[in-house]
């Protein structure tokens, strides 16, 4: 698997979540932050945009290994995040994180991001 670097991953997220139409604060605090944490382990597996417009609500999926799961902390301080979900995968014992990251436009707007 080849190694990119941080620059790399924001821009890649910077352009795919740009269709959501999130204020540009917003989506570079969402970036920075899964960037901080892909380059320590977490991979990202899927997103979906709902709403009619987009978006109400966004749902990023990742995976991070058990042993990384120290790099959840650039996660759990950014406030762009409404919620993060972590489900153990694995038997019998746990192998890697399930983290699904919701992002809400209602409470972006509350917030002023």
């Amino acid at each position: 698997m080849e190694k990119r670097t941080h620059a790399e991953i924001e821009k890649e997220l910077t352009s795919h979540l740009s269709s959501a139409k999130l204020s540009k604060e917003h989506l570079a605090s969402v970036s920075k932050s899964i960037a901080s944490a892909y380059n320590t382990g977490l991979r990202l597996v899927d997103w979906w945009i709902y709403g009619t417009p987009a978006f109400e609500r966004i749902v990023i999926q990742a995976q991070l290994p058990v042993g990384n799961a120290s790099s959840l902390n650039e996660l759990f301080i950014n406030e762009s995040f409404k919620e993060i979900l972590i489900l153990r995968k694995g038997i019998p014992k746990p192998d890697f994180f399930q983290i699904n990251l919701t992002i809400d436009k209602a409470a972006a707007e509350t917030r002023g991001v």
